[in-house]
């Protein structure tokens, strides 16, 4: 059904949205989860077998999130922004990264944001990222903890 979703709206170019056709793919979904939910209410799931279930908590719940490319065409029909980027770190771990410390995520994370940024401006991003790497780096600044007195 998402991928008969996903048609659709790729579909449409600069055409509006049928309000009778997201009607009909929200009671189409609507079923879905009510078929679920009585087949969990027959079966209840074990915990060995819980990602399906937790999978039909989790689309009743942000039912709105999940269509709401079929309501506002400003909102990509594809993943969010911000699936796809996290999308190519966690590729990226499960073939070479073993991080050490929440410093070392946070320093991969910031690479690729940086990465992104200079893509996003259409600029020569083995340039940028050259011109960055040549540049002096600060020196870090040692935080000194504060000790609450009473």
């Amino acid at each position: 059904m998402f991928q008969e979703m996903l048609h659709y709206r790729n579909g449409l170019g600069e055409k509006e949205l049928d309000p009778i056709i997201v009607e009909g793919f929200e009671k189409r979904y609507d079923e879905i989860l009510n078929k679920a939910e009585k087949e969990y209410q027959d079966e209840p799931p074990t915990e060995y077998y819980r990602e399906g279930y937790n999978m039909f908590l989790r689309l009743r719940e942000y039912k709105e999130n999940e269509l709401l490319f079929l309501h506002d065409k400003r909102v990509p029909a594809n993943n969010s922004l911000c699936e796809r980027l996290a999308r190519v770190y966690k590729r990226k771990q499960k073939q070479a990264i073993t991080l050490r410390s929440q410093e070392s995520l946070n320093d991969i994370c910031d690479g690729l944001s940086i990465v992104y940024l200079l893509r996003s401006q259409n600029v020569d991003v083995y340039q940028k990222i050259s011109e960055i790497y040549e540049r002096k780096r600060p020196p870090k600044i040692k935080r000194e903890k504060v000790v609450a007195k009473a």
